[in-house]
């Protein structure tokens, strides 16, 4: 039981380390059939079913709902887009000709204080890849 601690509480800390977000009071990472997102709470209720949502995949990477509800708290690692662009992110396609470093990663996209989603950044191919799954992308019809 003490791995699957460590899982949620490595998440936590990735989250910090990586993307700067410290998660509000009474949110809590957790582990509950996955390193979940949640009420600090909910662990402790008799509630039958999920608990919480998806934090993270199976190989530990952020969910895409994830970071569209706490991708407003990153101060790092985001890539601020122009509108045009935002929506072209939105609608699944990705970011090309970007400088971001020499280190591939996780980056949250956003459009003025919205954030649109999860990304990757290849730093081979100096590119962001989109991460929006396709059931949760958006075609966006009206600005900002």
């Amino acid at each position: 039981m003490a791995e699957i601690r460590n899982r949620a509480e490595n998440f936590r800390r990735y989250l910090e380390r990586h993307f700067g977000i410290v998660l509000p009071e009474g949110v809590g990472i957790f582990y509950a059939k996955g390193v979940r997102a949640g009420s600090s709470e909910i662990v402790r209720c008799g509630i039958k079913g999920e608990l919480g949502y998806a934090a993270c995949d199976e190989g530990f990477n952020p969910t895409n709902s994830f970071i569209q509800n706490f991708g407003h708290l990153a101060t790092r690692n985001v890539v601020e887009l122009d509108e045009g662009r935002a929506k072209e992110f939105a609608v699944g396609r990705g970011i090309g000709k970007m400088e971001l470093g020499t280190k591939s990663g996780h980056v949250v996209v956003r459009y003025k204080e919205f954030t649109v989603g999860l990304g990757y950044y290849d730093a081979d191919e100096k590119k962001v890849k989109n991460r929006i799954p396709e059931k949760r992308r958006r075609k966006i019809i009206n600005g900002f």
